[in-house]
C-alpha cells in the first residue's frame, strides 16, 4: 500500500521542492527503492514496476501533492508548465496507457510531475 512514508513518495516530493519530476524518475525510483524487491532478492518485472509506479502517481495525484503535465513550448505561454486536464483517474488512465511511449528514452520526457501547495509541505517535511 502506497503511503506518505513510502520511500518513493517521500522522494519525488523531496526533488520536487526544487523542480519538476519526470515520470522516469518516478519509475527509476520505483526500480531501485522499493523495499520488496530488496526482500524477494530477485529484480522487478517491467510490469511489476510499471504496477508500482503507477500506485505512486496515483496516490500523488489523488491526493493533491503533484499535478501532472507537460512543459510548454510556447512562446505564447506565460508558464513553462502545461497541467493535463482531468481529475486524477483521467490522468492515471492516461498515464497507464501511453506507458511505454511516456517511459521511452527515445525522445524528451514527454510527462512530469509538479508539486502542488500540499506536495510542498510535504517535501518539506521529508526535508526535515
Amino acid at each position: 500500500m502506497i503511503t506518505l512514508n513510502h520511500p518513493v513518495v517521500e522522494e519525488v516530493l523531496y526533488q520536487g521542492l526544487d523542480d519538476w519530476v519526470g515520470l522516469t524518475v518516478i519509475q527509476r525510483l520505483v526500480e531501485s527503492e522499493t523495499a520488496a524487491w530488496w526482500k524477494a532478492h530477485t529484480a522487478p518485472s517491467p510490469q511489476d514496476i510499471k504496477t508500482e509506479a503507477l500506485a505512486v502517481c496515483a496516490f500523488l495525484l489523488s491526493h493533491d501533492l503533484m499535478h501532472a503535465g507537460e512543459l510548454s513550448n510556447s512562446t505564447d505561454d506565460s508558464g513553462d508548465f502545461l497541467d493535463w486536464p482531468g481529475g486524477p483517474d483521467e490522468i492515471l488512465n492516461r498515464i497507464n496507457r501511453d506507458w511505454d511511449n511516456l517511459t521511452s528514452l527515445d525522445h524528451f520526457e514527454p510527462c512530469w510531475f509538479r508539486s502542488t501547495p500540499a506536495g510542498i509541505t510535504a517535501g518539506q517535511a521529508v526535508e526535515a
